[in-house]
């Protein structure tokens, strides 16, 4: 089945019931669902078609899910991308993915204008009802106020076919666009509904960016489930409970990090006194203390990722200590496997690999990177660069394998932050790392080696990556050295040894 027939069928059952939530605001399915066919038909006026490729960097508003939807409709793929993206980056994404048009944020365009140019055509939201001009520029509101709200002409469409690039991390070269089919999202938002029992009385929340695959955990799961669907325009931990007082919603499509941060809030008297009845993504570390505080009754723990979408998933018991993933699914088989690709017993910590037993419930490769799809898909595997082990059946989590940064809820993107930080004219070499930080992920450091004779204050650096990179890229330690530590004859940077060289020494974004 495609998600346009799939979608269909969800809004015809539930035309007069509220399916979005933001804001105040309420929307039925059937409103829903016309707002998705305006900027359909909007587009297509434009020449989007069945094949083409349209970003997206808007935050997390309706019109966000209205254009990925109505892009879906015609049978395009939709790309979206991080709207703190800029400079080299923004501009090589772009080019790489060949987009046909984007849809972009006004305040966002106003910043990264050059570095989208190359996009044939540029759709500009403004909140404010601003008119965009410009060559081959063109208002969202405009187009898609004078748009039917009926059904655009049918595409074909099967369930196999490619329907979104979703950027995966990358320790080296740009992130990879992940292409995901129809079935995709399908397969997993139902499993995700049907694991957490989930109903047309639930109101699921997400207050995570939507060019992630939380569009599957939160809004694709709301719609399995013929729910309703709360948006939030951004996770705030002090907001939190009160907004779940005011919109009365019981599921939370969120991610580990994000039940420390509530954990690390101040008590209050009121903290059970809440809708909130199960929460996704949590570590089980965090479980009993977020189920006796916040009184949730149901947490689910996962092993997933954007190429595979979520082979474990695991209902969570009281006084779980280890980062238990759950057993794989009938959909997946998954096993632990030593450097040489061969099994390891139970209890050993080696790289976990998965591959489905059911068609198109994964991504269909890298887009143009048809080198790292079959790297990673050694001798019939998916390689998640994941470490973990098998314990009784059940999948435990250990640590990732590679040396990617994971920062925000975001993997930075390593060679392009190092290219930039080396592209400064004070600083001969350079090389990020992972250190630990105080609430769950990592913090960025950077070691940096100056050109003879010259002089450059850590605060001059940071000014210079903050203009140039997304804010989850830019480090927050700076330490200076005389020459990076590298191994012989290869001459790679041991980034090992910088990470065991800590903080220490090094100077504070924070406390400057």
């Amino acid at each position: 089945m495609d998600l346009r027939t799939w979608m269909e069928d969800k809004v015809g059952r539930n035309s007069d019931r509220v399916f979005l939530v933001f804001e105040g605001k309420q929307h039925t399915y059937a409103e829903f669902d016309r707002c998705v066919n305006r900027v359909a038909n909007a587009l297509s006026g434009l020449g989007i078609s069945n094949g083409d490729r349209v970003g997206i960097m808007l935050p997390n508003i309706p019109e966000h899910l209205h254009t990925w939807l109505g892009i879906m409709k015609l049978g395009a793929t939709d790309v979206p991308i991080n709207p703190q993206f800029k400079g080299k980056l923004l501009r090589d994404l772009i080019d790489h993915c060949d987009l046909d048009a984007i849809v972009i944020d006004q305040e966002i365009y106003d910043r990264v204008r050059d570095d989208v140019d190359s996009a044939d055509r540029k759709i500009v939201y403004d909140e404010k009802g601003a008119k965009a001009t410009g060559d081959r520029c063109y208002c969202f509101a405009s187009l898609v106020d004078g748009a039917s709200g009926e059904n655009p002409p049918a595409v074909h469409m099967k369930g196999s076919d490619v329907v979104s690039f979703i950027f995966t991390s990358g320790t080296t070269g740009l992130p990879k666009a992940a292409m995901l089919p129809h079935i995709y999202y399908i397969h997993h938002a139902e499993k995700w509904a049907r694991t957490m029992q989930t109903s047309k009385d639930d109101r699921f929340y997400c207050p995570l960016p939507l060019y992630h695959v939380v569009r599957v955990t939160g809004f694709m799961s709301a719609m399995a489930s013929e729910a309703s669907f709360v948006l939030g325009r951004r996770f705030s931990s002090s907001r939190f409970w009160d907004e779940a007082r005011e919109t009365g919603f019981t599921v939370f499509a969120g991610h580990f990090a994000i039940y420390e941060m509530l954990l690390g809030m101040p008590e209050r008297p009121d903290d059970r006194e809440n809708s909130l009845k199960k929460v996704n993504g949590i570590l089980p570390r965090c479980v009993d203390m977020v189920r006796e505080r916040f009184g949730v009754d149901k947490c689910y723990n996962t092993f997933g990722m954007t190429e595979v979408g979520f082979p474990c998933i695991k209902g969570l018991e009281e006084g779980v200590a280890e980062d238990l993933c759950g057993p794989p699914g009938s959909d997946f088989e998954v096993k632990v496997f030593d450097d040489d690709d061969n099994e390891v017993r139970e209890g050993e910590v080696g790289e976990i690999v998965c591959r489905p037993r059911l068609p198109e419930i994964i991504f269909k490769g890298y887009y143009k990177q048809a080198e790292k799809t079959v790297e990673s898909w050694r001798n019939l595997w998916f390689h998640t660069g994941d470490l973990g082990y098998m314990k009784q059946g059940n999948l435990v989590f250990k640590e990732r394998r590679s040396e990617s940064i994971r920062r925000a809820g975001e993997f930075v993107p390593i060679d392009h932050t190092e290219e930039v930080i080396r592209s400064h004219p004070k600083v001969s070499d350079a090389a990020i790392c992972g250190v630990q930080s105080e609430v769950g992920e990592q913090n960025v450091k950077v070691s940096v080696v100056l050109r003879q004779g010259e002089v450059l204050k850590p605060e001059e650096l940071i000014a210079y990556c903050q203009d140039q990179l997304p804010k989850f890229a830019v480090p927050r330690f700076v330490e200076l050295l005389d020459e990076l530590p590298r191994t012989p004859g290869t001459e790679k940077v041991q980034r090992f040894k910088l990470r065991e060289t800590g903080t220490e020494g090094a100077w504070d974004a924070e406390k400057s």
